[in-house]
């Protein structure tokens, strides 16, 4: 099932893994999920729950999940590429719900970055991870297809 009209609602902040957009990112999408699978261990909410990645984040590391067993249930975790079983609270879980918790949240930090732009700026998108790749260090600018 195709979610680009909903995560084109999200703005370009996001990839959509399942839309032709998909082909302009650097990022391996059939690693996302096998790097989510590897990281949610038995003692994480979402341990043994199927969670298909849909989008990811262009400026960190957030990946949006769609609840396979109940497709209006949508979660945006944050992935830490250890490549192996996490602890604690990762990968943590930035929201979940239906899919208008997911704007709604959206929305509340794209508001925070506003209010933290000085006056007439567009936000500059400081209070957001920087850019990673998949070994977490910081992605190297990909060149730009022209227009």
């Amino acid at each position: 099932m195709k979610e680009t009209s909903v995560v084109a609602e999200l703005g370009d902040d996001w990839c959509d893994v399942t839309a032709d957009r998909a082909e302009d990112c650097d990022l391996d999408h059939l690693a996302l999920a096998a790097e989510l699978s590897t990281e949610v261990h038995p003692a994480h909410p979402f341990f043994g729950t199927a969670l298909e990645v849909i989008a990811h984040r262009l400026t960190n590391d957030d990946v949006l999940c769609r609840h396979r067993a109940t497709p209006s249930r949508y979660s945006i975790l944050h992935l830490t590429w250890s490549h192996r079983e996490e602890i604690g609270g990762c990968p943590t879980i930035d929201a979940d719900g239906e899919w208008r918790h997911i704007i709604a949240y959206e929305n509340a930090v794209d508001a925070a970055l506003s209010e933290s732009a000085p006056s007439g700026e567009a936000p500059s998108g400081e209070g957001r991870k920087p850019e990673q790749g998949p070994t977490g260090q910081p992605r190297e600018e990909a060149p730009r297809r022209p227009s």
